[in-house]
């Protein structure tokens, strides 16, 4: 069934509330192994959501439950389908929140997505990359779709939205004498940035030398580590998670307006802002996934929270209104040179066999697969193994930020982050 046919029935259901979300991905993937082409293929999908909502019979609570299907599905499946949400929803009893209905001007652009062209363009960026004997491109994937998204809502709620969605999967390779590594790396987008990923691909040929050629890391103790690639995003959704509705209602973010989170810093302090709109991601739309309008909108300014974002169920229980789910953000660079931070000693972490901050905790922790030491007298080796560990609530106090920005898909964030006295424990 269509999605207006779906509606019908929902309708005629014992559904408090509903919303149906129809999405629809046109999309070429094309395979390389070096720079030939092994095989390419199109791709036509249609994918329906259908999410129910039923009060408690006292009214104070609510539950919802949520089932996908094709747009194939005859009435009978359907009607099933959405009698058994009804009875899963009636399981679950949250507290009682209101769904919201269109604000303002809810036209989207309708805009052809030329998913022909942007497919061009990664295959032309891909094949202008200057390779060398010592590192080159083992293979690479590329996968670029057209997206249409129809959010329905029983409260009034029916917009369309075109957006593109890219994805670039990379396998670099690097040789030397009789030693052979490779590098991994996803690139997430809407359209291809030429410049930007020409830019962190030739870095990725860097490393693989280096790695290769690279010391075991010596024990040191606590020191400034210095964040320079895409796991700095991790850093920067600490900020982000803290500034949720879902975290704060669930007592998960200790972060309250007004009042600053680092009042002990002698660093920079982070202003986190988000985006309706940033060129290159694969984010830019009108409305998130619930239908709520997004906006430019101040989270937080220097370490103050301004206002909170998140899913309209939590946003309800906290009274904070005109939320929505972020998607694009950016942070506002520090008062740093790139080159300043980079002024040993300091150890510059660029590839990790992993990396991840607990945005409950704050407890950060990195397998370093390279790295590069910067000593005071500005000498650079490169290195390997080992670890590094803290806690950005404490990191926090002292926390640096370049000038320079760079962006990671949905997010602009500062090109380089020092943090102060992390543990730097060592692989001899």
């Amino acid at each position: 069934m269509k999605a207006d046919e779906i509606v019908k029935l929902l309708k005629e259901s014992e559904a408090a509330f509903w919303r149906v979300t129809d999405t629809r991905t046109k999309g070429w993937e094309f395979y390389f192994i070096g720079h030939s082409l092994d095989q390419n293929r199109s791709k036509d999908i249609e994918n329906i959501a259908v999410t129910v909502f039923v009060k408690t019979d006292d009214g104070k609570g609510m539950g919802s439950a949520t089932a996908e299907m094709g747009p194939d599905e005859s009435e009978e499946y359907v009607r099933l389908t959405v009698k058994d949400l009804i009875f899963q929803a009636g399981l679950v009893s949250d507290a009682y929140y209101e769904l919201k209905g269109p604000e303002g001007d809810m036209t989207a652009e309708d805009t052809e997505i030329d998913i022909n062209k942007i497919s061009s363009d990664f295959i032309n960026t891909m094949k202008d990359i200057p390779e060398t004997d010592s590192a080159y491109m083992n293979s690479y994937e590329i996968f670029v779709n057209s997206v249409v998204r129809r959010i329905i809502t029983s409260t009034g709620i029916d917009i369309t939205e075109k957006y593109p969605v890219s994805l670039l999967e990379t396998v670099v390779n690097a040789k030397d004498a009789g030693q052979e590594i490779e590098f991994y790396k996803l690139y997430d987008s809407g359209t291809c940035g030429k410049k930007e990923l020409q830019a962190d691909i030739l870095k990725t040929f860097k490393y693989g030398p280096d790695r290769l050629a690279a010391s075991k890391l010596p024990n040191l103790g606590k020191m400034d580590v210095v964040f320079s690639s895409e796991d700095a995003l991790r850093i920067y959704e600490f900020f982000k998670d803290g500034l949720d509705t879902s975290f704060k209602y669930m007592k998960y973010s200790s972060f309250e307006k007004g009042k600053d989170i680092a009042p002990d810093s002698v660093g920079d302090k982070v202003t986190l802002k988000a985006l309706k709109y940033l060129e290159g991601s694969s984010q830019n739309r009108l409305t998130d996934s619930e239908g709520s309008v997004i906006v430019d909108e101040m989270l937080m300014e220097a370490g103050v929270p301004r206002a909170f974002h998140g899913d309209t169920k939590f946003s309800y229980y906290l009274g904070e209104k005109n939320t929505f789910i972020m998607s694009n953000y950016e942070v506002s660079g520090g008062t740093h040179k790139g080159e300043e931070l980079l002024k040993g000693p300091v150890l510059e972490c660029v590839f990790f066999s992993d990396f991840q901050v607990d945005t409950l905790t704050g407890d950060l922790f990195g397998e370093i697969r390279l790295a590069y030491l910067h000593e005071a007298d500005g000498s650079v080796k490169s290195v390997t193994g080992g670890s590094v560990s803290g806690n950005i609530k404490e990191l926090m106090n002292d926390m640096k930020m370049s000038t320079e920005r760079v962006r990671y898909d949905n997010a602009l964030i500062p090109e380089y982050t020092r943090l102060a006295g992390v543990t730097v424990t060592g692989a001899e």
